[in-house]
């Protein structure tokens, strides 16, 4: 591997190997493939940190009132919003569970200073200290309250579902039918644990959401869905019967006529639009588009 991992990294993941009594434990080669998987979790937080502008550091005063991510030894995630008692976020990323455990209050404080290879250590809130810390983060000074939260919180949620999302790569059994992390049942479960409310609640939260959009879209409004986009519709004229080709056999077949009508359309913001661009593309993604 090009990436060297830290001793203290190797240690933990061949702690976890000893105790895990899952069957992709005990495969050949189970070793180097954890090892794989905490350097991909260990770049996207580095990409994720750089794209929002984030500065990574040793050590932090505990009266840094900026916003920070913490990143331990054993992968698990602290946010910590704004100010000098602030909200905190803790995520502790499990193998083969869908779900995060999270660890979630309104306010707390570093009892201590941070130090990288030190443990993180809190007065109030439900969680009082955290295992060691691999890595520090946190934004620029000349970046606004608001902001700091805003910069915090989107890293907080991209990377608690992309380590889930890592790790059921490695749990899954070879052959076994993928699970979908992003379907309805597993977000609500997320946002239950992370807003501290019942999966009833937030369900019906979802739904209510869901016929909101509908009903405007339906009303001929133009309904925003905030940083991910707009639904609207578009007025689609008659249009003529044709001959035309099957896209999956090239067989010459009609395409019928269709009258006036209108059709929903949906445009990506910007904001989607950049973020999508900056992703890194694989050389056989590469190539198969070329």
């Amino acid at each position: 591997m090009d990436q060297v991992i830290p001793k203290e990294i190797e240690s933990h993941l061949e702690r976890i190997l000893d105790v895990s009594q899952e069957e992709w434990s005990r495969e050949e080669g189970a070793l180097d493939k954890l090892k794989a998987l905490w350097l991909k979790k260990d770049t996207l937080f580095d990409e994720q940190i750089a794209l929002l502008g984030m500065e990574k550091t040793d050590s932090l005063s505990k009266d840094d009132s900026r916003g920070m991510l913490l990143l331990t030894f054993s992968g698990s995630l602290v946010s910590l919003g704004y100010g000098g008692e602030r909200w905190m976020e803790y995520a502790s990323i499990k193998f083969r569970s869908d779900v995060p455990d999270i660890i979630r209050c309104e306010k707390t404080a570093l009892a201590e200073d941070l130090h990288s290879g030190k443990t993180a250590v809190f007065s109030g809130g439900p969680l009082k200290k955290t295992s060691a810390l691999f890595k520090i983060v946190v934004c620029k000074e000349n970046v606004s309250p608001l902001e700091q939260d805003k910069r915090i919180r989107e890293a907080t949620v991209f990377l608690t579902n992309s380590f889930v999302h890592l790790n059921r790569d490695l749990t899954l059994p070879v052959g076994g039918e993928e699970l979908d992390q992003f379907n309805k049942k597993n977000m609500i479960a997320y946002l239950a644990r992370k807003n501290g409310l019942n999966q009833d609640k937030i369900r019906m939260i979802m739904d209510d959401y869901a016929y909101m959009l509908e009903t405007g879209l339906l009303l001929g409004k133009t309904v925003s869905l905030g940083r991910i986009g707009r639904l609207s519709l578009k007025l689609k004229p008659r249009r003529k019967a044709r001959l035309g080709r099957n896209p999956h056999t090239g067989e010459e077949m009609t395409i019928p006529a269709k009258e006036a009508h209108m059709s929903p359309v949906f445009r990506f913001s910007s904001s989607v639009k950049e973020k999508a661009e900056r992703l890194a593309v694989s050389d056989d993604e590469s190539d198969r588009e070329s």
